[in-house]
């Protein structure tokens, strides 16, 4: 008797933890202006031409050029006049935090971005890090179901 009661103890402890696995799994695909922050942002910093993904119609394309096509674009040049690659130019996010100031329904909001962003390599001939901490407008695409960035987020890499 104790054997069974033990178990059905044990069975119910596993089942529960499937049942929790499955109901946060679900709880992450849901798409909030917090993540298309942290997304966009990882793939600002990262020149990642995925953070086109996350920006809205309205900031995409400047005089009929993709606005992130050319800042990839310049950072290149830029790598190139120092005599690196790409690489040397992008950064890591680290300590990432977000907080929404306002949110109007499921139409826009307004986040707060802090963060600290590194090179992904520091050496003695590596930039220092840097604190980020930028309130971007976030607008949600109803065609796309995605929320996305909308605004002056190019003012991130100053500083």
């Amino acid at each position: 008797m104790e054997e069974t009661s033990k178990g059905i103890s044990i069975t119910l402890a596993v089942l529960l933890g499937i049942f929790l696995q499955v109901l946060f799994a679900f709880a992450d695909t849901k798409d909030t202006p917090d993540k298309a922050v942290i997304e966009f942002a990882q793939a600002y910093f990262g020149f990642d031409e995925s953070m086109t993904d996350r920006i809205c119609e309205a900031s995409a394309v400047a005089d009929e050029i993709s606005v992130a096509e050319q800042y990839i674009q310049d950072a290149k040049e830029k790598a190139g006049s120092l005599g690196y690659s790409l690489w040397y130019m992008k950064e890591k996010l680290y300590h990432v935090d977000t907080h929404t100031i306002s949110m109007e329904e499921y139409k826009s909001a307004k986040v707060r971005l802090t963060a600290e962003r590194k090179p992904p390599l520091r050496s003695f001939f590596t930039r220092r890090s840097s604190h980020v901490d930028q309130v971007l407008d976030v607008v949600y695409d109803k065609k796309a179901k995605k929320w996305k960035v909308c605004g002056d987020f190019f003012s991130l890499s100053e500083g």
